[in-house]
């Protein structure tokens, strides 16, 4: 079948929003029968040879340049600035794809972060070995309605049943809404993260209540405790409490007040004060305080353990200056960042041999998807 540069498509399959330009053309070409390379080169050959760079693997996403995406659109019959708007990543050349008057295609890893979308909500557009994958943004992780946590498989749909932790669905909702009050919502995640994590790495999770989330995942997903200890899901609901008093004003002010006359540590003992009862740990304020002094009293120091010391001086100082303080409140030091990779937080959080954990977490598909990071 003939298909270079056709004024139009034959197969109508639409975008859904936010999914892979790779995605959609998968679906097309299963609308042809077709594997999806030959669609590709069909669709982008005019006068001259297609030049199509890398091979069509699972998991990669398709850049192409500015003719290409001009010829997916004439081939499509939708207009480039709609393709745009419904693939994120459509209208995103790759730096190592030239930009010039020969189409030109490429198969990469993607930039963000992905999930396969959930079935019930993409209707016609999903078939059992063919799901939508979609880039989740900012809070596309969860899907409300049908309480899944949506996971990273391009084979099938894959998702946690949240039926059984509705307190990740509240989070999610307080998530949610967070992004739509405040512009900096994305950075404050980040950065509540990031205090978790160093929560994390310093034996949080040896403590009273944190078993009971590792058990419940590990039981759903059928995997042992060690290879969920390292996923996003259960230090959710505690990075976005985290991330709510943070973007808090008044408590910003109440912090700076405290700062101002008593100093930085008394304002971050209330902060974590304020946390150890939001999160139900009132143990919170005291472990950090006996944790901070021992770290003083070591080599290292506490480079990576203060986070929210650190942000409480900028708060304060900021306020000092009369000055907005930006986006450089939410700057995140650099030994303190949240590992993205699912294995190196494996090997930070359990004591045994994190290779098994890690290729367990990955049949179960728990190593991709959203992250606060």
């Amino acid at each position: 079948m003939e298909v270079s540069n056709p004024p139009h498509a034959l197969v109508r399959v639409p975008p859904v929003a936010g999914e892979l330009t790779s995605s959609w053309s998968r679906r097309l070409a299963r609308g042809y029968g077709m594997p999806v390379q030959d669609l590709v080169r069909g669709v982008i050959t005019g006068l001259e040879a297609a030049r199509i760079t890398g091979s069509a693997r699972n998991g990669r996403e398709l850049y192409l340049n500015g003719p290409a995406q001009a010829a997916f659109a004439r081939f499509s019959g939708i207009p480039v600035d709609e393709l745009a708007a419904r693939l994120p990543g459509f209208a995103i050349s790759h730096e190592r794809l030239d930009e010039d008057t020969v189409a030109r295609a490429a198969w990469y890893a993607p930039r963000k972060a992905w999930v396969a979308a959930c079935p019930p909500c993409s209707g016609r557009s999903w078939s059992r070995h063919l799901p939508v994958l979609v880039y989740p943004e900012a809070a596309g992780h969860v899907c409300q309605r049908h309480q899944r946590w949506l996971l990273a498989n391009c084979e099938q749909a894959a998702a946690i049943d949240l039926r059984h932790l509705p307190e990740v669905l509240l989070a999610h909702r307080r998530h949610t809404a967070l992004l739509r009050a405040r512009p900096e919502a994305r950075a404050v995640m980040k950065l509540a993260a990031a205090a978790v994590w160093s929560w994390q790495v310093q034996g949080w999770q040896q403590k009273a209540g944190w078993h009971s989330p590792t058990s419940l995942l590990a039981s759903l997903t059928g995997c042992a405790p060690s290879s969920v200890a390292a996923h996003t899901l259960i230090v959710y609901p505690d990075t976005v409490i985290v991330a709510q008093l943070l973007a808090d004003q008044n408590w910003q002010e109440r912090l700076r007040e405290t700062a101002t006359a008593s100093g930085t540590p008394a304002a971050t003992q209330l902060l974590l004060g304020e946390l150890g009862r939001r999160t139900h740990r009132l143990w919170l304020g005291d472990w950090m305080a006996a944790r901070s002094r021992a770290e003083s009293r070591s080599e290292a120091g506490a480079t990576a353990d203060n986070v929210l010391e650190q942000w409480v001086a900028r708060l304060s100082e900021a306020d000092g200056a009369g000055q907005h303080a930006g986006d450089s409140l939410w700057a995140v030091p650099r030994p303190a960042r949240r590992p993205v990779e699912y294995s190196e937080r494996t090997s930070y959080l359990i004591e045994s041999s994190s290779r098994e954990a890690n290729e367990e977490a990955t049949r179960a598909f728990l190593t991709g998807g959203w992250e606060p990071t």
